[in-house]
């Protein structure tokens, strides 16, 4: 397990870095999100995922915390912003579950309840 990696994923999440958050995935990787029932494997799509993630009024990801393993890690978040379709701030909690290999990340399943940004 490589902490660089994942201290640059928080980083990179901290800072709303596009750039920099594609770094940690490998070339080969799923992203999935079961809350939507999202899954993404293609690299221009994950771009995509966080340029719209990020580009939320007042985006944020606070609070984050790593827990590290033998090859696996989990990231506690809050994610926040202003939501599109009430114009209310809103915060949620989250976790991700990481598996990664050769220090980049192959899998990462995201789990939070999405009801406050929608509501």
């Amino acid at each position: 397990m490589s902490a660089n990696t994942l201290q640059e994923a928080k980083e990179a999440l901290e800072g709303l870095d596009v750039d920099k958050i594609m770094e940690v995935y490998a070339e080969n990787f799923l992203f999935e999100d079961p809350s939507s029932g999202e899954q993404i494997t293609d690299r221009e799509a994950l771009r995509k995922y966080f340029q719209q993630l990020f580009a939320l009024p007042q985006a944020s990801f606070t609070d984050i915390r790593v827990y590290e393993a033998e090859s696996f890690a989990a990231l506690e978040w809050t994610w926040g912003g202003v939501s599109r379709t009430t114009g209310r701030l809103f915060h949620i909690k989250g976790v991700s579950v990481v598996e990664l290999s050769i220090n980049k990340e192959i899998r990462e399943s995201i789990y939070y309840d999405p009801k406050p940004a929608l509501a």
